[in-house]
């Protein structure tokens, strides 16, 4: 029975170290992302391969697209994979280990799917697009900047009904929300996740990491509002001196 313990305690230390390589393997995406992204402006509208290439940059530019989709697929696979191996920290009794995770990870990665936006409206799709000068994609990203109205993303929490404060992604479902509100939202032992509609049951603060496109977003939106009181006040200050 000693022997099938030392087995059992082994194996849970080399699923603790896949675990613990979830940061890495998703920061290898994100350079992968980020040299793309670099390639993107050399062949973006105006840029200066645009001439060069001629017609041939369009496959340049449709092949980094979906680029982008094949690391935003691949980033979702990570978070699935690895919410698989922590429940098979959960199952001691797992017989075929390599069943088990195939067919969880499967599942893991179909709620995450359904739970996502689409790949397209993703922050490192967008970030492609508009690298690429794609005017249509800018006009999403700034959608997902506005605060209130129909957008499919948005940057208020979930919680609190406000301006994102301190983002934080939950890494199974992919939602953002400030990260005080979700913090004091988990301790209060709520288990689902607060974004409507969302099919996650198992929230923990485990599955929860800072956000830092997110905050980086948020800003630009406390910018742009700041600059928009700014010019109602000048605004405001110019029909006064024309009426006077």
């Amino acid at each position: 029975m000693s022997q099938y313990m030392s087995q059992g305690t082994a194996s849970h230390e080399i699923v603790n170290q896949m675990i613990r390589k979830e940061k890495k393997y998703k920061e290898g995406i994100q350079q992968n992302h980020d040299l793309a992204c670099t390639m993107a402006s050399n062949v973006s509208k105006g840029g200066r391969l645009e001439a060069l290439l001629g017609d041939k940059v369009h496959g340049y530019r449709d092949a980094l697209r979906q680029l982008s989709e094949t690391n935003v697929n691949h980033e979702r696979e990570v978070g699935a994979f690895v919410a698989t191996l922590r429940k098979t920290l959960e199952q001691p009794d797992i017989k075929e280990y390599s069943a088990f995770i195939k067919e969880n990870t499967e599942k893991e990665l179909a709620q995450i799917n359904q739970s996502s936006i689409q790949v397209n409206q993703e922050r490192m799709y967008l970030d492609m697009c508009t690298k690429l000068g794609d005017v249509s994609a800018q006009n999403q990203d700034d959608e997902l900047e506005v605060v209130g109205g129909n957008t499919t993303v948005s940057l208020k929490c979930p919680i609190t009904g406000t301006l994102l404060q301190d983002p934080m992604r939950n890494k199974v479902c992919h939602h953002v929300y400030s990260k005080h509100a979700i913090l004091n939202y988990v301790r209060n032992r709520n288990n689902k996740c607060p974004n409507v509609g969302c099919v996650n049951t198992n929230l923990s603060i485990g599955q929860l990491e800072d956000d830092h496109q997110t905050a980086r977003l948020v800003k630009r939106e406390m910018i742009r509002m700041e600059e928009e009181k700014r010019q109602q006040t000048q605004n405001a200050m110019e029909l006064e001196d024309d009426e006077d």
